[in-house]
């Protein structure tokens, strides 16, 4: 795998770029993808982000952790000293220095705790931890590269592929990734038309429009479309993020809209509060045959409050008979619906549809 160093203050450019208007008028957070040496990090709660100046900031203990680092944590002094072969670090929350193996070095964004996680700028990641890093504007991703492996084969989005432990229906895909459980490729298909309905294999050996710009952007429409639709604050919901919500829906009316507007009134009358993040896989996408395709992508959620554990979600099919403990992180595996009315060269235009679900074709568990 090719190493690529990125200079910070292009970094800061394209990450500017990327953040979308209908996610700043909303306030909501702009969720990055991490992959280290082809692998994706599955961070257990807290996400990369990026902040109001545009600049990336990364979970360091799980960033730090996967370059077989030590991270601990100071409480009285607020400091986060981290050991990495002869590398003594120390890091202190709401500081723009660090303190490597007796020597200073500075940074233009400082280190926060932000859910009870601390985040560090990703030059900490390349000019202290000493790996190379790459942003990718085009999917929100950050490469974290450590190493170099001739032999190893990855995607076209810089993910590693294997050959052994295959899932049983590993034809149905183009390659399946070393960073993801055979239990997400092996879980059902939407309901379909048998004669019509494409896997991925199918779709990106047959199908122009499967090509990697084309989902390159349904990728990015989805993400925003989890930013917006999984993290909800009764304190600060209003008009704005059902119009943001709504813009990335497919819709041939104005329809939806009325019931995203009673949505946010009954997150305020609920005291509904909700986090979470939505990571869609571009290898993993079904059409059914009824002229929609499925994104099948991993999440996790939480629900922090509310006083009736109905329709937390928006969501038409949000389980009435499961109840959700507060406070407590669910993850799992759904496929979420995207569609088009336009036809020809439709590949630009394909968004979430009206009825993608959380609930709908999904298995999810909670986090022990």
């Amino acid at each position: 795998m090719k190493k690529w160093v990125c200079a910070s203050l292009a970094l800061m450019m394209l990450f500017g770029l990327m953040t979308g208007i209908s996610k700043a008028a909303a306030n909501a957070p702009t969720f990055v993808s991490v992959v280290m040496d082809g692998q994706k990090i599955w961070f257990p709660d807290a996400q990369a982000f990026v902040d109001e100046n545009n600049r990336t900031l990364v979970p360091v203990r799980f960033v730090a952790e996967k370059m077989n680092a030590k991270v601990g944590w100071q409480s009285e002094t607020m400091t986060v000293p981290i050991e990495r072969g002869d590398q003594q670090i120390q890091l202190t929350i709401g500081e723009n220095k660090v303190i490597v193996n007796g020597k200073e070095a500075a940074f233009d964004t400082q280190a926060i705790m932000s859910g009870g996680r601390t985040f560090v700028p990703l030059r900490f990641v390349s000019e202290v931890l000493g790996a190379e890093v790459k942003w990718d504007g085009s999917t929100s991703t950050v490469f974290i590269s450590t190493k170099e492996d001739a032999e190893a084969k990855y995607d076209q989005w810089g993910r590693l592929m294997r050959t052994t432990d295959l899932p049983k229906n590993a034809k149905d895909y183009p390659y399946i990734l070393d960073d993801m459980p055979n239990e997400m490729y092996e879980l059902g298909y939407p309901y379909s038309n048998p004669e019509r309905s494409k896997v991925s294999a199918v779709l990106y050996e047959t199908i122009p429009e499967y090509n990697k710009r084309n989902v390159d952007i349904w990728m990015n429409r989805l993400k925003d479309f989890g930013a917006l639709w999984l993290n909800v604050d009764y304190k600060t919901i209003d008009d704005n993020w059902a119009q943001a919500l709504f813009a990335t829906k497919m819709q041939n009316s104005n329809a939806e809209l009325k019931y995203i507007q009673r949505y946010v009134d009954w997150v305020k009358e609920n005291k509904i509060q909700i986090e979470g993040y939505l990571d869609p896989e571009p290898s993993m996408i079904f059409n059914d045959g009824f002229g929609a395709d499925y994104v099948r992508s991993k999440f996790r959620i939480k629900f922090n409050s509310f006083k009736e554990s109905k329709d937390l979600l928006y969501d038409t099919w949000f389980p009435s008979d499961e109840t959700f403990d507060k406070n407590e992180w669910y993850e799992g595996v759904a496929d979420i619906k995207m569609g088009t009315n336009v036809g020809g060269d439709w590949g630009s235009t394909l968004k979430v549809a009206p009825s993608a679900s959380l609930f709908y074709n999904h298995l999810i568990k909670k986090v022990e």
